[in-house]
């Protein structure tokens, strides 16, 4: 089970991060870290993907998977905000060729990882304890 939640969860990461589900008003606004609804409405299809994942793992009058993507739309609108916003505090990071840009774009998708993992740890402790 967790290998299938694993596996989906980061489908729908990739989905919302890397597809046309990140559009260019979101994609633009996560350059500069601002402004920050785009960027919210761009974590909320994170956790909107992702909702359907716990829902289709949990029944939908169970609502133990709401914890989770609460975890991860907070989590997501937080990082990418701050990644939009070091671009914008040190404007060379925004080119590609310096290796400090793939640092930060690295740190970016293990924060993301990180955050994940820690849902499936709060879903699984969520129902295994019957508790948020």
């Amino acid at each position: 089970m967790h290998t299938t939640l694993l596996f989906s969860l980061f489908l729908c990461h990739w989905l919302a991060d890397f597809s046309p589900l990140s559009t260019a008003w979101m994609l633009k606004a996560k350059e500069k870290g601002s402004p920050l609804f785009p960027i919210f409405v761009h974590a909320c299809v994170h956790g909107g993907l992702m909702s359907i994942v716990f829902v289709l793992i949990n029944p939908i009058s169970d609502p133990v998977w709401l914890l989770p993507i609460l975890f991860q739309i907070t989590s997501h609108f937080l990082i990418d905000v701050l990644k939009g916003k070091l671009g914008v505090w040190f404007p060379t990071l925004a080119d590609s060729s310096n290796k400090w840009h793939w640092f930060v774009f690295g740190m970016d998708q293990f924060l993301h990882t990180i955050t994940i993992l820690y849902m499936v740890v709060l879903w699984d402790s969520s129902t295994v304890c019957g508790k948020f």
